[in-house]
């Protein structure tokens, strides 16, 4: 036995290889490979010679122009094109919509909290802080015990 094999045949060439080959749209490797499979495959060398006969076949057919334009027919039977209309104001907005809601109880739900935190009196300042803005703020030299309240307060500071 020798250790020489013939090199195995590739697959067959498929029509439209065949067709791109005639018409010659094949890039130059492929074009290539494709004229070697030729030259060593016979029956895909008569497909190729069939489609050849058959397009000469085509390229003898006479040029036939129809008598009447049927273009006004065919445009007739099609339905009619619809533009796309333009998307109204409303359509826009559409798509802020979850965002404004966002905002919205984003805004509600604060003034919900500032409610609650101020109703209560938690941020509001004490009695004892608002002294300071007193005529006589609190640590300042009094002359006696009346002169540093007014007349209508007790001594806690307390108006009656």
């Amino acid at each position: 036995m020798s250790d020489l094999q013939p090199p195995p045949i590739a697959p067959h060439v498929t029509d439209d290889e065949l067709s791109a080959y005639l018409d010659a749209e094949l890039a130059a490797p492929a074009r290539q490979q494709l004229a070697a499979h030729l030259s060593v495959c016979p029956r895909c060398a008569d497909r190729l010679s069939a489609f050849a006969e058959l397009a000469a076949d085509l390229g003898r057919l006479p040029s036939v122009a129809p008598d009447v334009d049927l273009t006004g027919v065919i445009l007739g039977r099609l339905p009619p094109v619809v533009s796309p209309s333009r998307p109204t104001l409303w359509a826009g907005w559409r798509g802020l919509l979850p965002v404004g809601i966002g905002a919205t109880a984003s805004v509600a739900l604060g003034l919900a909290l500032g409610a609650a935190l101020f109703g209560t009196g938690a941020a509001l300042p004490g009695v004892a802080a608002m002294q300071v803005f007193d005529p006589l703020p609190p640590g300042s030299l009094c002359l006696g015990v009346d002169s540093c309240y007014t007349r209508h307060a007790n001594l806690t500071g307390v108006i009656r």
